[in-house]
């Protein structure tokens, strides 16, 4: 398992890496930060839960360095949480994703939309009745949004994608949906 997460942090290093050598040859860059909701459709908390797959505190921030024509390379961090009292423990629950890969983008007047597909390590905590598990796995986000320019500077941006965790060790892949709203800076 730490193998997996030893290789999905490789990767990552390996796209920021990258994307210096790509800032050398040109300067556009973005970073975003902002608000993200993330529905696990798998992630009920017990029975008492099992309508709750939604985890309502989340945050996601990223970077992006134009490398040719529409094509950029992008990575992104992300950390959702939720917590719930049943009986008379409190259960807790996060995700953090480490991803990177390609992305294309087209702008036209103040619009620019984008497509990407990211690829890295998913770190999910779960703790209970004085238990807790953690594990890391690989996962896999394609996506796409909107930025609206604000300004020359400044984007806000609206974002949706599709996680795709994948199982070991007998556990099933998981499915997740997450939504981005985020400022953008050029």
């Amino acid at each position: 398992m730490q193998s997996y997460f030893s290789r999905a942090v490789s990767v990552c290093a390996l796209v920021l890496a990258s994307s210096v050598a790509a800032a050398a040859q040109s300067a556009t860059s973005e970073w975003s930060v902002g608000y993200s909701y993330l529905r696990d459709p798998g992630s009920s908390i017990l029975a008492a839960t099992a309508d709750d797959d939604s985890f309502p505190l989340g945050w996601a921030a990223g970077g992006a360095r134009h490398i040719w024509r529409a094509v950029w390379l992008a990575g992104e961090v992300a950390g959702h949480y939720k917590r719930r009292t049943t009986l008379d423990q409190d259960v807790s629950l996060s995700y953090h994703a480490f991803l990177g890969g390609p992305r294309a983008a087209i702008t036209v007047g103040r619009v620019t939309e984008f497509v990407q597909v990211l690829a890295g390590a998913v770190h999910g905590r779960a703790s209970a009745f004085g238990t807790t598990v953690t594990v890391t796995d690989l996962g896999l986000q394609p996506g796409g949004g909107i930025d609206y320019a604000l300004n020359r500077r400044v984007a806000a941006r609206l974002q949706l994608d599709y996680r795709w965790i994948r199982g070991a060790d007998g556990r099933d892949p998981v499915s997740q949906f997450k939504a981005v709203a985020a400022l953008v800076f050029h």
